[in-house]
């Protein structure tokens, strides 16, 4: 009953208060004027009532007029139209503004509190960016210096402090005043989402002396804390414990507790100041506690760990030191990536490792290798000549470390020779065997090189010339020459370089082939074919007289007579000298084969002859 009589009321009420607006009376008539605002913002459009809205919903924030005022600036400033005395005029009004503090904060809270609202920290940014003295960017930085830690975490404002890195980093003061507030905070920063943007920007960006301090907070508190002596203080790991080796286990611990183990979890792994951190861990650890621990997770994320030299030598650890079925992940991983892998500056180290331990050659082959012999474009021109088209490899034999992949395989069993090839840092790193590998190395060699022998033989008869002209072509050149037993396509290719260039690379390709001891195919087959030319054998310059010479000398040994070619006189040779000589042209070569010419000829028997004795004065 209660609800009933409850229900009737209400309603009678509402009953009443119609009653009362249908007559024009009451709270219609006290309200025309709200009623005709809301009439005309209902007329205007959809987005001019959200701009309506957002202007409101934007004065109720802190510091509203100051960050209005602020961006009326910054759209001023940020015009590409804008002179040097604009700039200069704009920039003063907009530190004036910013860096006014309010009078219950203190000096520098107003820019931090600003630059931590999502649509004003652009005009912090631009700021920092339009400053036009390194003074006013170090103003800015102490400003924001007591928010620093916070303005680094934040998805927006962060790019203020990328901002003062990218900036101030050439200025001394500022680069302090920024390693300064970043001191105690370094740990928690490295393993925020955001925060190591901003840390992968403060160490790829500031030198290694600059940031070393800084640094010991990661390897824990007896480096960080106790190390006031900067010559006692490492740029790693293995540096510190090798000064002090008492702390290892502790370092290990702490380093993988507070930064590796949380990374990991992040997936922080394409961070280069990440994949330093996790080298420097791997590097003093020992081998059965990274296999135990680490190996396996560590081989499935190999694809971001390649972008830096230390990440790759993490991935070549993981090689060496892992089984098959490590390999097969990596590989795996890496599925799709080959060929650009191999042409990265740091990452073509790891498919060098893979090649030289990995058991499995089936599976390298379809893989990684088989990826390098695809053009690498999915679309393919009909209406191309396919002699037109770049060879699959040609980009490869002309990089100076993507081709050390196929001399590492066109080398036999000789490790002298094979390291010839490889710089001292390369040595370093490159394992050349494994524990965890069974095959022969030279039948592992024979099984790999099988799949590129007919790609190869292409590329070195067609693609002549142009490998020729470069350094790290002539190395595959002349390395396919040595390896190939069927060689008649090769040597012909060959023969159709010229030998009067004045390249200057080709030419040393040219007598490194003619002086091969281990083949003389190449050097029977031009010898021959200077005898048998047309005409004489003219000399035109110096670089064409040193191959000569280098011919004249390989077959000489082989010979072991004196031999001669049509053109090829001591006369003529002389005649060129002094011409050359007159332009003032290189003469080196002419005068070395001028000379070894009269060296053959038999010097004429002289007569010793006698000294008169010397008469003795009284």
């Amino acid at each position: 009953m209660a609800a009933t009589k409850t229900a009737a009321v209400s309603s009678g009420t509402k009953r009443k208060i119609q009653k009362n607006y249908s007559k024009g009376g009451g709270k219609n008539n006290n309200n025309k004027k709200s009623k005709t605002t809301t009439t005309n913002t209902k007329e205007l459009s959809s987005s001019a009532q959200r701009r309506i809205l957002k202007h409101e919903r934007q004065s109720h924030r802190r510091h509203a007029d100051i960050v209005l005022e602020a961006k009326n600036i910054w759209n001023k400033l940020r015009l590409k139209t804008n002179t040097k005395e604009q700039v200069k005029e704009l920039e003063e009004d907009l530190l004036k503004l910013l860096l006014m503090s309010s009078s219950d904060k203190a000096e520098g809270t107003l820019v931090g509190e600003i630059a931590l609202q999502h649509d004003a920290s652009r005009v912090v940014q631009a700021a920092i960016q339009f400053a036009t003295t390194p003074e006013q960017r170090l103003q800015l930085t102490q400003a924001l210096s007591s928010q620093m830690v916070e303005i680094s975490k934040n998805p927006y404002a962060h790019f203020c402090v990328l901002k003062v890195i990218q900036y101030g980093h050439t200025h001394d003061a500022t680069v302090r005043a920024l390693l300064q507030t970043f001191k105690g905070n370094l740990c928690k920063l490295s393993v925020h989402a955001v925060g190591a943007r901003v840390i992968e920007m403060l160490f790829s960006t500031l030198s290694s002396k600059q940031t070393r301090a800084l640094r010991q907070e990661y390897y824990g508190p007896h480096f960080s804390l106790f190390n006031d002596n900067a010559e006692e203080i490492g740029n790693t790991l293995a540096e510190n414990l090798k000064r002090q080796p008492q702390h290892e286990a502790v370092s290990r611990e702490f380093l993988y507790r507070n930064i590796l183990s949380k990374g990991m979890e992040k997936n922080l792994y394409g961070f280069g100041y990440f994949q330093q951190l996790l080298w420097e861990y791997v590097e003093v650890l020992p081998d059965d506690e990274f296999v135990s621990s680490l190996l396996s997770q560590l081989s499935e994320q190999a694809l971001h760990l390649i972008s830096t030299r230390a990440g790759t030598k993490v991935v070549m650890r993981c090689i060496a030191r892992g089984t098959a079925k490590d390999r097969r992940k990596i590989m795996k991983a890496l599925k799709g990536y080959a060929r650009s892998s191999l042409m990265h500056r740091d990452a073509y180290l790891a498919i060098l490792q893979l090649i030289l331990v990995t058991d499995d050659t089936v599976t390298l082959h379809r893989l990684c290798l088989a990826e390098l012999l695809s053009d690498g474009d999915d679309k393919d021109d009909d209406d191309e000549k396919e002699e037109e088209k770049t060879h699959p490899l040609m980009e490869f034999a002309l990089d100076e470390n993507a081709s050390k992949l196929f001399l590492m395989l066109l080398i036999s069993d000789d490790e002298e020779e094979r390291r010839k090839y490889l710089d001292p840092l390369e040595l370093e790193v490159l394992e050349t065997t494994s524990s965890t590998s069974k095959k022969d190395p030279e039948l592992r060699r024979k099984e790999l090189v099988t799949y590129l022998t007919p790609a190869l033989r292409s590329l070195c008869m067609n693609h002549a010339s142009e490998l020729s002209n470069s350094i790290p072509g002539t190395k595959v050149l002349l390395q396919a020459y040595k390896c190939f037993d069927d060689d008649d396509d090769i040597v012909k290719a060959y023969l159709d370089l010229d030998v009067a260039t004045e390249h200057a690379v080709e030419h040393y390709f040219l007598q490194h082939v003619i002086a091969c001891k281990k083949k003389t195919t190449f050097a029977d087959a031009l010898w021959k074919q200077l005898q048998n030319s047309d005409g004489d054998v003219n000399v035109i310059n110096s670089r064409q007289a040193f191959v000569i010479l280098s011919l004249f000398q390989q077959q000489k040994e082989k010979q072991g007579s004196s031999l001669s070619l049509s053109g090829i006189t001591s006369q003529r040779l002389q005649q060129v000298l002094k011409t050359k000589k007159a332009a003032k042209e290189p003469t080196a070569g002419i005068e070395a084969l001028l000379k070894f010419i009269d060296g053959q000829k038999k010097p004429t028997e002289k007569k010793p002859t006698e000294k008169k004795p010397t008469e003795k004065k009284p």
